[in-house]
């Protein structure tokens, strides 16, 4: 046996950016409208069968395709339980459910988990999308809570009135540290 030595491996790369999600439907109509509303998305193109939408930079963040005949999914089955947009400010949020509110679309929970709080919205299939904002403005102090071990007794969070949110934010209340607090 001869011994060799092993070819270099390259190195670990790994993604700059999450690009795009992509969902099936049986009905673009509402499913796109929902998106464009919910993420104030525009259409970078859009026909009968297929809607990109962006909200950023990027050509388009989701993608959603009629598929006739495409049925509900079983929701005991595995896979995807929800997605996520994250928010800059917790003004950007509290504004966001506001819009939504005034437009019909409410959550169908509100989380606080601490570090972050959470609403989850259902779209016209069902699937569940989350707004988020994280509830600390720099990682020291994410860890710091974390290292007083509330989210090791309750990693999935605490119900919240989404309406009591928008009455603190018009308060002056910080929320990030309102939440955080709450939490533990």
């Amino acid at each position: 046996m001869t011994a060799r030595v092993p070819a270099p491996h390259p190195p670990a790369v790994r993604p700059s950016r999450f690009s795009h999600l992509v969902v099936k439907t049986a009905d673009l109509g509402p499913m796109a409208a929902w998106y464009k509303t919910v993420l104030n998305a525009q259409p970078m193109f859009e026909n009968e069968r297929v809607c990109f939408l962006t909200y950023d930079e990027e050509h388009h963040r989701i993608m959603i395709g009629e598929a006739p005949g495409a049925t509900p999914r079983d929701p005991a089955a595995t896979g995807v339980v929800h997605w996520a947009y994250a928010f800059e400010t917790f003004d950007q949020l509290v504004n966001a459910y506001e819009r939504l509110r005034d437009q019909g679309i409410v959550p169908k929970s509100c989380i606080n988990h601490g570090f972050t709080t959470s609403l989850y919205y259902p779209d016209p299939d069902g699937n569940e999308v989350e707004l988020a904002m994280d509830n600390f403005s720099d990682t020291e102090t994410m860890n710091e809570w974390f290292s007083r071990g509330g989210f090791d007794r309750n990693f999935i969070g605490v119900p919240f009135d989404p309406e009591e949110m928008l009455k603190r934010h018009r308060e002056g209340t910080d929320l990030g540290a309102f939440f955080a607090e709450a939490y533990e």
